[in-house]
């Protein structure tokens, strides 16, 4: 049972600070129960909210869920162009700091990435999805599209096709994402990182190093 001095801080927390604490409990409990089973009860219970507070400031619950998604993407935009904004003007140093951006523990922790494969699988979800993501996903499309390019440029990699190379790339990237959220004890941060430069390694070998780690540590 909360205190009443909690109680209180929650109901006079500024306007941002309740936004986001709606968004925080609607990322955990999508996580639990899928956009489905996400309720406006166990949103504003898991926030310790009244009910009426998600309609004060979203309007109703689908716009609630909205403003989740659209925070989770524009986390995982302003991580990669800071990422890519601290590295030299190289295609292979970009490309790779594209690439541990998407692997940082603070972006792919197993509640956000639930949250992200709820609005891939729920067919009635994904043309939020798409509308939501869309530039955002365009954007890395088109920065992927261009590192490849220029890494086939300077390597001689001359039967590679670079838009196929960066799609190549997405796919595997969300896979390992899928991955770390089916089989946690296999797949974490580190191994993900890893799996990603081997693939890099086999695509541009004079670009990028093989892992010199074994992917698999012979303990596990």
């Amino acid at each position: 049972m909360q205190n009443s001095s909690a109680a209180t801080t929650r109901r006079t927390a500024p306007k941002q600070e309740r936004v986001q604490q709606l968004i925080d409990a609607a990322m955990i409990t999508i996580a639990e129960h899928g956009l489905s089973g996400t309720t406006t009860a166990l949103l504003t219970q898991q926030a310790g909210l009244s009910a009426g507070i998600i309609s004060l400031h979203f309007g109703n619950k689908d716009k609630l869920l909205e403003a989740t998604l659209e925070s989770l993407v524009q986390e995982h935009r302003s991580r990669w162009m800071a990422s890519i904004e601290a590295v030299p003007d190289d295609p292979a140093a970009r490309l790779w700091a594209l690439m541990e951006a998407h692997f940082t523990p603070e972006i792919c922790t197993p509640t956000k990435i639930a949250v992200w494969f709820a609005f891939f699988g729920e067919s009635g979800h994904r043309a939020t999805y798409r509308r939501i993501s869309e530039s955002f996903d365009t954007e890395r499309s088109d920065f992927m599209d261009a590192c490849c390019e220029q890494l086939i440029a300077q390597g001689g990699y001359s039967v590679l096709d670079p838009e196929r190379l960066s799609h190549l790339i997405e796919s595997t990237a969300d896979g390992l994402w899928l991955d770390m959220l089916l089989y946690p004890e296999e797949m974490d941060v580190n191994n993900a990182r890893e799996q990603m430069r081997m693939l890099l390694h086999f695509l541009f070998p004079h670009h990028f190093a093989a892992p010199s780690k074994p992917i698999y540590p012979d303990d596990r």
